[in-house]
């Protein structure tokens, strides 16, 4: 049954609310949680609580299950997490990058706070490390040791931040450990201690410093083991025994990159990039295989004294009696999201760029599964995708810098590159292909341009038809290093091509309905002075639901009011866009990096450094701003916008993980299956609201008995 509007006029008010409007604001945030930081046991329970990159994560060993994860939209203040610790109260502290301290009571779940760090002045404020002690946690941080009462989060002395002779408020501790009575700090600058943890530790000459080659810089492992103190930078291994330090007697760790240590009673383990030793107490020189494997990153000790694994890119592994299982919450591949698309069944598709081994993750059901060379080796030779596109005939294309163009079609991926396509390679003689943005146009025809080609005479921008590539050769573009990042069509077939390695040029073509009959052809280019004089790159562009032409600055937005006019032989003026303030419009400013439109045509512009701007239509009134301190935005560089239309969710990406926030603008329902109004009968004068629902909650009504006007479906 198809349903179309009309308006009663009814002598009575009613003021409607749509559900979408009178919501607030619900947020998702999606990390990927593979990369451990820190590990923490919580023996009373038998759980263990991973500090990750992107949040935390707990690991029923019982079960064998991850229980639980967290992100800044379910507790946490930051999920750029370093390190974790249970205290005296049965509370974990949780430290973030930001200098931010979340505190976890895990029999209850509440949450506590310290912001006196991340508020700070300091320049680096990470929290590193925690060292539990007598009702105080000392913390690492990226400028020295604080001291904190467990009982009542009040900050004790000063912080400690001239320690000996390493310079002030400028060494960077990573690790923490207690010899005895003695504190050890692992820093930047070698390894400080102090002979008594209760001395007056602000005062420079309590502590004593050690900087010899290998601990003279980045030492960032601690153990203690067989009544010494081991230390681990990447250059090598010494141990302390309270009065001297002597290097470790094996060159093997002697001179290994020490990521991380533990100890039982009687073995110490030591964690490299790629192998897990282990060596008994009074026999240092003999050393063991423990495990092999890649990524290491952190050791501690189950209830049983084994240990749990931390690793960069594949969680936390743990010996549950039959070896070793790795465990990470379900979630995207890695924490970079430079493009997210959505096909034509919703689902999300993304991909991370530089970032090593990332491919392609999609998103559907609450499920993330990932696409690499390794798993996928379908998807084509390099894992450093940069764009994707989706088309409503389900075609989903995915770009690779190195690795050429790869489609994904009735549930199989095809990849096209210079070996068995005429895709033009990198370099003469190489497979090395580098498309950089594309464009379905109004025929459904997928447009392709390029980084770099091999040669002057190649076309570096290519059409596929049906199944048949055609170049296209666009008189007023080098063809050789061209540097495409972006492209675009407009209402009337025009493609708009964004360039950025020769020169910042918006470039237009228009085949005039004949591909591959050249003659025709209207083109022609904009430099990034015709936008501004200030004008250094230009970073993104839309055409949006009224045929404007949108583009991104490193100063503002220009607007394209009239595009057709390229084709009349004149080029439409840029205008700024500017954001009416008291009775002025004030030229927008912002250096910015993507833009994208909903539904209702309003427009969403990412910065790259304050966050995200809502606007309206026309981009001159400012509904919302969001960045990192008013929203759970993982990042004020916001690389790329994306707006779910079935859904209305608006998606950004970051370099640190993906944010979502519900608007209003949802597609419009095209069918209703069923209208059901309740109450039924609705009896006037009412106190109470008429809802009116459909497959989703259509409207809600709250009438006064005066005048108003009613919009109902009628059946056709």
């Amino acid at each position: 049954m198809v349903w179309k509007k009309i308006v009663f006029v009814l002598p009575f008010i009613c003021l409607f609310i749509s559900d979408a409007y009178s919501q607030a604001r619900v947020w998702e945030t999606f990390t990927s949680m593979k990369d451990i930081r820190d590990i923490e046991v919580v023996a009373a329970t038998n759980e263990v609580y991973c500090a990750t990159s992107g949040g935390l994560f707990e690991v029923d060993m019982t079960q064998g299950t991850v229980k639980r994860k967290f992100t800044n939209v379910d507790g946490l203040l930051s999920v750029k997490l370093l390190s974790v610790k249970l205290d005296n109260h049965g509370k974990l502290w949780i430290g973030a990058s930001d200098g931010s301290i979340s505190i976890y009571d895990y029999q209850t779940g509440g949450w506590n706070y310290i912001y006196d760090i991340k508020n700070s002045s300091e320049v680096d404020k990470s929290i590193n490390d925690f060292l539990l002690y007598n009702g105080f946690m000392f913390v690492a941080t990226g400028y020295g040791i604080q001291k904190i009462s467990t009982n009542d989060y009040n900050f004790v002395d000063a912080p400690y931040s001239q320690l000996g002779t390493f310079p002030a408020n400028n060494t960077k501790v990573n690790r923490l450990a207690l010899f005895g009575n003695m504190i050890i700090a692992a820093t930047d600058a070698g390894v400080a201690y102090a002979e008594n943890i209760n001395s007056n530790l602000n005062n420079p000459q309590t502590w004593q410093n050690f900087s010899a080659p290998p601990l003279n810089q980045d030492v960032s492992a601690l153990a203690v083991f067989d009544n010494k103190v081991f230390a681990g930078s990447p250059s090598g291994l010494l141990y302390f025994d309270g009065s001297s330090w002597t290097v470790y007697p094996n060159t093997t760790l002697q001179n290994g990159n020490i990521r991380a240590m533990t100890s039982t009673q009687d073995r110490l383990y030591v964690a490299t990039d790629n192998t897990i030793y282990f060596t008994q107490a009074n026999d240092l020189s003999n050393i063991s295989v423990y495990q092999t494997g890649s990524g290491y990153t952190d050791l501690n000790l189950d209830i049983n004294s084994n240990p749990i694994i931390g690793t960069s890119d594949n969680g936390t592994g743990i010996n549950l009696n039959s070896g070793y299982t790795y465990f990470f919450p379900n979630g995207p591949n890695v924490n970079s999201f430079i493009d997210v698309e959505f096909d034509v069944n919703g689902k999300l598709w993304a991909c991370g760029g530089t970032v090593a081994n990332s491919g392609i993750y999609t998103y559907a059901n609450g499920i993330w599964e990932t696409y690499t060379v390794q798993t996928h080796p379908e998807i084509g030779s390099s894992n450093d995708f940069r764009k994707i596109y989706a088309n409503d005939d389900g075609r989903v294309w995915s770009l690779s810098f190195g690795g050429g163009a790869t489609i994904y079609q009735n549930e199989t991926f095809t990849n096209f590159n210079p070996s068995n396509s005429p895709l033009p390679p990198f370099q003469t003689g190489s497979n090395f292909c580098v498309p950089t943005a594309g464009v379905y146009d109004l025929n459904g025809n997928f447009w392709m341009a390029f980084w770099k080609v091999q040669n002057t005479v190649t076309p570096s921008v290519w059409v596929r038809v049906g199944d048949q590539w055609q170049g296209i050769p666009i008189p007023v573009i080098p063809t050789d290093n061209n540097g495409f990042f972006q492209l675009g069509v407009d209402e009337y077939n025009t493609k708009w091509l964004m360039t950025s390695l020769n020169a910042n040029r918006l470039y237009f073509y228009n085949e005039n309905g004949t591909i591959g009959n050249f003659n025709d052809d209207i083109y022609g280019f904009y430099s990034a002075n015709e936008f501004s004089s200030d004008i250094t790159s230009l970073t993104d562009i839309i055409v949006d639901k009224n045929g404007e032409v949108w583009v991104t600055t490193n100063n503002g937005v220009f607007i394209l009011s009239n595009p057709v006019a390229v084709l009349q032989g004149q080029k439409p003026p840029p205008r700024k866009m500017g954001i009416i303030s008291g009775n002025l419009i004030v030229p927008f400013t912002e250096s910015c990096r993507s833009i994208a439109y909903d539904e209702l045509n309003n427009k969403w512009i990412g910065t790259t450094s304050n966050g995200v701007f809502y606007l309206s239509e026309d981009g001159t009134t400012l509904f919302e701003q969001y960045n990192t301190t008013n929203s759970p935005l993982l990042d004020n560089d916001i690389l790329t916008i994306k707006v779910n239309p079935a859904d209305g969710r608006a998606y950004f990406g970051t370099g640190s993980g993906l944010t979502s926030v519900n608007t209003d603008a949802v597609e419009p329902l095209t069918e209703f299956e069923d209208i059901v109004c309740s109450p039924n009968p609705f009896l006037l004068p009412s106190s109470v609201d008429l809802r009116i629902d459909g497959q989703y909650v259509l409207t809600q009504v709250s009438c006064s008995p005066f005048r108003s006007s009613l919009s109902y479906p009628e059946r056709i």
